[in-house]
């Protein structure tokens, strides 16, 4: 018989024991932070009764007497099962990074006091309409009930050793502004276009950036500045930009989303079909919290955005909508000339001017174990702003050259949330147009259907006419001739009613023709996926066959390529010279240009495009001998694909270009494109070889990745809380999975579809609606994760409306006002 030794029985009783004990102690006591279902809640400031019920989705479906309680009642609800989310956002908008992460957050904290978003955000809530501050201050009445009331908080708040401090208005607003951060870093283009003026000319760093290409689908130059920003400068921007990447998932290049709509008379059930999926960096919790709110005036449902009361895209009972970035440029870089005997003044139309200057204190939490350390003091933060902006350079720490930026979103009398919280009531075109006559940022496309059978599309935002310019390169700050005059009206931006097609598309490509009179951006998204959506409609259109709701749910999953089909016969008439070479091309000619999951073509196309790409534009760079350091940093910045560069200028033309581009500049012999790309074809069939104990195939190395925000680079945590899961497409097919490749995460997907949305205007019933990763922002709770899976499967929730709480079968919590 097996007998233990009395120091094992003694390691096992005083010390296995008692931590198995512990952890089950602890997390017994962790499953009371999950949020209450079912029963009975007393809370004050509410008028009547409300009823919400959770179905088997755990989507929270709130039936009020009036729509002040179902604001209260969605804060309550957002706090619940978001509140961390919703505090580590705002403490990112505020500046207060620092406070739970440490010295290493300073220099976030530092960029976005200067930026001065939260300061905005406390700006615009002085011009909340009567309706809208009812409806938000509601809406802050109930996150705060939860906060006051809690027993027990989401573990994040014990491992940050932190409690929630009351909610405000502007906590509410600032979520809005980040949302314009995240799609809006036009200014960065800039930094980058200048940057490889620098270094490879003016005529090359715009061929990296070639206009929108001719015949692509549409909805409906300027020199570099007199006074050179230093690189310096440029790379110490760059490299917050890029942080704000890594750590924040925010700004990616190619973020956007797909909309579309098509009119009943090419549906089944003869009424509009609407569809909708916003592209955002992938993370978990998910971005978007699904939901139904009904009131007396108000019945609506789709996707919320915790921390903001209302339904960001979906469909109240007479219209539906769906968004997509616009990818305006609202963002401009002045070069600012400051005096030199007092560093708080600058100079505009020969006059010294004094800045508006703010001190902002931020408070560093000391690194572990705290109670070893002393305490930080406070470090004071001066934060200097002339009539163009916030001096950004000095977020960033660089004292070579002043640089503000100019910015829509930081436009005192923001107005935007009354906008979005008159969109959930209206009830038509006209009453749609009106909500967005006071909408600021971010600028966005809308696509619009009704019940009445009509279908529209509206480009809302404010959007600057410069005096001078086309905002593609920094610009002097002191003359005012790069003024900004006003802003383009809202009845002249592009919009449609009921377009001759029957259909409208918005996927962040250009959304006017060449006649148009004004600029709205020099950076539209490569037309691949508006076009192949286009292409599945017109050829619905064309068999005579009437969509459904399936149709557009199998839509928003494709994966075929238009990039790849006009790259794909220059790889297959290739004459391949070694036997990697035979191989790969061999694979190409048997490919149809899908992007599936299980297909090895995919993974061998995907690493060529990357050794492609990498091959002809670092070649240039090193030809300039710049530094390793410089080389590294400005490839991390144009690192991204240019597949209309490589399409115009590689691949189709047959002039000099080519051996410009292609020829390796330290060789002798000209290389031609042809040789570059067989060379690149080798890498990658030698670099999928690489690849121990994964399937060579595209799902096999490619995969979506859900980072848990607060936890990045948190060694053992991110482990727990991260969630990855292999997937299809890219960055140009209509299922968008942007990726970005690492020695160690190989292709990981970074972006993609954040909700995705089907609605059906003849049934609403028939609608469907999903997020990325689940309800809940709580590690402990089952829909933490749970829609992970059928969203990549393309499946859809019931997007169920319901008149009563008695067509609702789920939990039911009461809500009673406190006496």
């Amino acid at each position: 018989m097996f007998k233990t030794s009395p120091i094992l029985s003694r390691f096992l009783v005083w010390i296995i024991l008692p931590l198995f004990a512990l952890c089950i102690f602890f997390y017994t006591h962790m499953l009371k932070s999950l949020p209450e279902v079912e029963g009975e809640i007393h809370m004050k400031g509410l008028l009547k009764d409300v009823r919400v019920i959770r179905d088997e989705n755990a989507i929270p479906h709130i039936f009020a007497n009036n729509d002040l309680d179902a604001f209260q009642a969605l804060g309550y609800l957002h706090a619940q099962d978001r509140m961390w989310q919703m505090e580590f956002q705002r403490r990112l908008g505020q500046g207060r990074m620092s406070e739970i992460l440490g010295v290493n957050s300073l220099l976030i904290d530092r960029y976005m006091r200067t930026l001065g978003l939260y300061r905005s955000a406390k700006s615009a809530v002085s011009h909340l309409d009567t309706q809208a501050a009812a409806s938000l201050n509601a809406y802050v009445n109930g996150v705060n009930e939860w906060i006051n009331s809690a027993q027990v908080l989401p573990v994040e708040f014990k491992i940050f050793g932190i409690e929630p401090q009351q909610w405000a208005p502007e906590d509410s607003i600032v979520l809005m502004k980040m949302m314009a951060l995240n799609l809006g870093f036009n200014y960065q283009q800039e930094l980058v276009l200048d940057l490889l003026i620098k270094e490879i000319g003016k005529e090359k760093a715009y061929e990296l950036f070639p206009n929108y290409p001719k015949d692509s689908a549409t909805i409906t130059t300027q020199e570099p500045a007199t006074e050179s920003l230093s690189v310096n400068s440029e790379i110490e921007l760059l490299s917050i930009h890029k942080n704000l990447q890594d750590s924040y998932r925010m700004g990616f290049e190619g973020l956007g989303s797909n909309a579309w709509t098509i009119s009943g008379e090419h549906t089944q059930s003869g009424q509009p079909l609407l569809a909708a999926d916003p592209h955002l960096g992938t993370e978990i919790p998910s971005i978007w919290y699904l939901a139904e709110l009904s009131g007396e005036r108000l019945h609506v449902t789709g996707a919320t955005y915790p921390g903001l009361p209302f339904v960001w895209l979906g469909h109240n009972n007479n219209i539906a909508w769906g968004g997509a970035s616009l990818t305006a440029d609202v963002q401009d870089l002045y070069i600012e000339k400051l005096n030199p005997l007092n560093e708080n003044q600058y100079e505009f139309n020969g006059q010294w001017v004094d800045m508006e200057v703010i001190d902002e204190y931020i408070k560093v939490k000391q690194d572990f174990p705290e109670m070893l350390r002393d305490a930080i003091p406070p470090l004071k933060w001066q934060v200097r702003t002339t009539k163009n902006g916030p001096l950004l350079s000095d977020g960033v720490g660089t004292a070579e050259m002043p640089i503000s930026l100019k910015w829509t979103a930081l436009t005192k009398n923001d107005t935007s949330f009354n906008s979005f919280m008159k969109l959930n009531y209206a009830s038509n075109w006209t009453e749609f147009k009106q909500a967005l006559t006071g909408f600021v940022a971010p600028a966005l496309n809308f696509v619009y259907s009704d019940v009445e059978g009509n279908i529209a599309y509206i480009a809302a935002g404010k959007v600057p006419i410069r005096n001078k310019g086309d905002g593609r390169l920094p610009v002097i700050g002191w003359t005012g001739e790069y003024d900004w005059n006003g802003f383009i009206p809202l009845d002249e931006m592009p919009q449609v009613l009921n377009p001759k097609s029957g259909y409208i598309v918005a996927a962040n490509n250009k959304a006017h023709s060449d006649e148009y009179p004004y600029l709205i951006s020099n950076d539209w998204a490569p037309p691949y996926r508006a076009d192949r959506i286009e292409e599945l409609l017109t050829q619905f259109i064309a068999n005579k066959t009437k969509l459904t709701v399936k149709d557009f749910q199998l839509m928003q999953g494709d994966v075929t390529s238009l990039q790849v089909r006009e790259i794909l016969p220059f790889l297959q008439a290739l004459e391949p010279k070694s036997e990697r070479q035979v191989y790969a091309v061999n694979l190409m000619k048997q490919w149809d240009g899908v992007l599936t999951q299980d297909s090895e073509a995919a993974a061998i196309y995907q690493i060529w495009l990357r050794h492609f790409n990498h091959l002809i534009v670092s070649d240039e760079l090193r030809g300039n001998l710049l530094t390793d350091w410089r080389l590294a940093e400005l490839f991390k910045v144009i690192g991204d694909f240019r597949p209309v560069f490589i399409k115009q200028n590689l691949i189709q033309d047959e002039d000099s270009q080519l051996s410009d581009w292609c020829d390796h500049i330290r060789t002798k012999p000209i290389e031609n494109c042809e040789k570059q790309v067989l060379e690149s074809l080798t890498e990658a069939v030698v670099e999928l070889s690489r690849y121990v104990g994964k399937d060579k195939t595209w799902g096999g190395i490619h995969s979506a990745h859900y980072p848990h925000q607060a936890f990045v680079g948190f060694p053992i945590l991110d482990l727990v809380f991260d969630r990855e899961v292999s997937t299809s497409g890219g960055a140009y097919t209509i299922n968008n999975t942007k990726w970005t490749w690492s020695q160690s995460n190989a292709y990981r997907q970074i972006a993609g579809a954040s909700y995705r949305q089907v609605i059906d205007l003849g049934n609403w019933n028939n609608s469907g609606f999903i997020n990325n990763t689940g309800q809940s922002g709580n590690i402990l709770s089952e829909y933490y994760d749970n829609n992970i899976q059928p969203h990549q499967d393309l499946e859809l929730h019931p997007m169920t409306f319901n008149n009563d709480a008695a067509d609702v079968i789920g939990k039911e919590l009461k809500l009673i006002p406190q006496q």
